[in-house]
C-alpha cells in the first residue's frame, strides 16, 4: 500500500482502526506527483471533473508554444511557433521542473464569462479583433519539402535544376518563374503561392520510346510543387548529400497565421472551443478601469462540465497580477477559494472575480456583474486555413465514379446517411434525387426489353444490340446510378444475372399550361 502523504503514516500508527491499511510500503513524496507530464501543467486539478483533465492532457500536445529552442536550424516537416508566449500567471511547482516557463505554450489572456450577443453558443469564442491585430496568438508557420536525385546503374538518372520546355516533357502548370538555374527558389525574399514550383528535378528518358514530334524531348519532369492551398515566403534551402553521394535538398517554407474565425483554442481545463466572431475594441465590453476582455466564454460551458479549476484560475491570476506574484495552483494543497477571494478583495476588487461592465455597442451599463480575469489560454494546432474546402466539380474515384475524398485531392463533401435521412423529412425529393443521383454518379445504359439485359450500345452508330437474345430493334434507354451498373456486372461475374425491365407511365396531369405537352417516365423493376 502506498500512503499519500506522511500524515497517513502518522495516522496509521497512532488511530489504527481508521486507518485505510495496516502497512505501507511507500510514501508519495507530494500527492501532485501521481500525475503525468500533461496533467502536471493543469491548474487546480482536484476541482475538475476528471474527464476535463483527460481532456486537456491531450489538447495540451497541441498547443502552439516554443518546441524547441533551435527551431531556426531545424528543417521539421511541420512547425508552428507561437510569437508572443507567455510565462503563466498560475502555475504548478512541477511546471517549473518540467522548465515550462522557458518554453511556454500559451498567453495570459483577460477572458470574460458572457453570452454578449451569442455568437459564442455552441463552444465557440468571441474574440476581441484590437488583441488579434496587436497580435495575440498570432503564429508562425513552417513546412519542409525534401527532394533527391536518384542513379540507375552508374548512371544519374535524375538532376536538380530549371526545366526547359523545349527539350522537357510533362511540365506542370504551376509557374516555374520562381526557380533559379540551379532548380530551387531562392530563401529570403522570394514568396510562391499554390502550384508554384519551388524545386526543378528532371529525368533524362530514352529516345527509343517517342515517335514522332515527342523526339525533341530529351528529359522528363519531376519537379515538386508548393500545395495549392498554401503561400508563403521560403525561409531556408539545405543543400546536402546523401550515403551514396547524390545531392539532396530540403526547402523549408515559412507563412505567419494572424487568428480567425474558425481556429481552435483551449484553456488549461478541457474548455476547448473555436472563434465564432471578432469584435474591434470599442464594440467589445469594458470595465470602469477601461479593461476590454481579450475572450468572452459562453456561461452555459461552466455548469455542466464543472470545471471549477478554471474559475479558481481566474480569480487566483488577478490576485497575482496585482500583487506582482504568481500563484500556486498545485492540486492536493491548503490553498482554499476563500483565502484567494479574501486576498483579491485586499486589492480592491470584489470577492469572487465580478465586475461591471458597460456594453460596448450601447454604452449603457450592463444588468448584470460579469466574472473577468486574466486565465491562461492555449492556441492549438488546428487552424480553419488548413481545413477550409470547398468544390463545385472535379476529379471522381476511377471504379465507381462519386466524387473522390479529401481536401488533398480537391474532393467532394460527403451526403451521408443523416442529411439523407434530414432531406427525407422535409419532403425534398428533387434535392435529394440531385444530391444522390445527378450529382454523383448518373450513368446511362440500355437495356434489352425482352430479357432486361444490358445491352451492347454504340450511341455514335446509332447501333445497339442484346447479345443474349440478338435483339437490335427493342432497347430502352435508362439512367442509373454507376455504382448500381457496376454492382450488376460484378454480380453478372459470379453467374448471377440480374434483370432490369423498363415500363413506360404516363407522367400525371399537370394544370394546363400554353404549350405544355404530356411526358413519358421510365420506371426500373428488378
Amino acid at each position: 500500500m502506498i500512503s499519500m502523504t506522511i500524515n497517513d503514516l502518522i495516522n496509521s500508527r497512532l488511530n489504527p482502526d481508521e486507518a485505510y491499511s495496516e502497512t505501507y510500503t511507500h510514501c508519495e513524496i507530494h500527492p501532485s506527483l501521481i500525475l503525468g507530464v500533461c496533467a502536471s501543467i493543469i491548474p487546480f486539478p482536484d476541482h475538475n471533473q476528471s474527464p476535463r483533465n483527460t481532456y486537456q492532457s491531450a489538447m495540451g500536445k497541441q498547443a502552439t508554444g516554443i518546441y524547441v529552442t533551435n527551431f531556426q536550424l531545424r528543417m521539421d516537416t511541420l512547425a508552428c511557433v507561437l510569437y508572443y508566449p507567455q510565462k503563466t500567471l498560475v502555475t504548478t511547482r512541477a511546471m517549473e521542473h518540467l522548465h515550462f516557463r522557458q518554453l511556454p505554450a500559451g498567453i495570459n489572456a483577460i477572458v470574460a464569462i458572457a453570452c454578449y450577443y451569442g455568437y459564442n453558443q455552441e463552444d465557440s469564442v468571441i474574440m476581441n479583433q484590437s488583441s488579434i491585430d496587436r497580435g495575440i496568438f498570432r503564429s508562425i508557420f513552417f513546412r519542409s519539402y525534401r527532394d533527391e536525385e536518384k542513379k540507375m546503374g552508374t548512371l544519374v538518372k535524375e538532376e536538380f535544376g530549371c526545366p526547359n520546355r523545349e527539350n522537357t516533357m510533362g511540365m506542370r502548370h504551376g509557374s516555374y518563374d520562381k526557380l533559379d538555374d540551379d532548380g530551387f527558389a531562392p530563401p529570403v525574399s522570394t514568396r510562391v503561392s499554390g502550384d508554384d514550383v519551388i524545386i526543378g528535378k528532371t529525368t533524362s528518358i530514352s529516345q527509343d520510346d517517342l515517335q514522332g514530334p515527342a523526339l525533341r524531348y530529351t528529359r522528363c519532369d519531376h519537379s515538386t510543387s508548393l500545395r495549392p492551398s498554401e503561400s508563403g515566403i521560403v525561409d531556408q534551402v539545405l543543400l546536402t548529400t546523401n550515403a551514396d553521394g547524390l545531392r539532396f535538398v530540403k526547402v523549408r517554407m515559412r507563412s505567419v497565421r494572424i487568428r480567425q474565425i474558425g481556429d481552435k483554442f483551449s484553456s488549461r481545463h478541457g474548455q476547448k472551443g473555436t472563434i465564432g466572431m471578432t469584435y474591434t475594441q470599442e464594440d467589445m465590453p469594458w470595465t470602469i478601469e477601461g479593461i476590454t476582455p481579450d475572450i468572452i466564454v459562453n456561461p452555459h460551458a461552466i455548469p455542466s462540465r464543472m470545471t471549477i479549476g478554471q474559475l479558481i484560475e481566474c480569480i487566483m491570476g488577478k490576485v497575482a497580477a496585482h500583487m506582482g506574484k504568481e500563484g500556486d495552483a498545485t492540486p492536493f494543497t491548503d490553498v482554499t477559494v476563500d483565502n484567494i477571494s479574501k486576498a483579491l478583495h485586499k486589492c480592491g476588487y470584489q470577492m469572487r472575480g465580478f465586475e461591471r461592465m458597460y456594453n460596448g455597442h450601447t454604452g449603457r451599463i450592463m444588468g448584470d456583474m460579469i466574472f473577468m480575469g486574466p486565465t491562461y489560454y492555449q492556441r492549438l494546432k488546428h487552424m480553419v486555413d488548413d481545413k477550409i474546402h470547398s468544390r463545385g466539380r472535379g476529379p471522381v474515384q476511377i471504379l465507381t465514379r462519386p466524387a473522390a475524398e479529401g481536401r488533398s485531392r480537391d474532393g467532394g463533401l460527403r451526403f451521408g446517411e443523416m442529411e439523407r435521412d434530414c432531406m427525407i423529412a422535409h419532403g425534398a425529393a428533387h434535392f435529394l434525387k440531385e444530391r444522390l443521383f445527378d450529382q454523383s454518379d448518373a450513368y446511362r445504359v440500355h437495356i434489352c426489353v425482352h430479357c432486361g439485359l444490358i445491352a451492347l450500345s454504340y450511341p455514335k452508330k446509332s447501333s445497339f444490340e442484346c447479345r443474349s437474345c440478338k435483339n437490335k430493334t427493342d432497347i430502352v434507354q435508362v439512367y442509373i446510378p454507376y455504382a448500381c451498373k457496376l454492382l450488376i456486372q460484378e454480380l453478372m461475374s459470379m453467374a448471377i444475372s440480374p434483370r432490369l425491365f423498363a415500363k413506360e407511365v404516363k407522367s400525371l396531369k399537370k394544370q394546363k399550361k400554353k404549350g405544355a405537352q404530356r411526358k413519358t417516365i421510365s420506371f426500373l423493376s428488378m
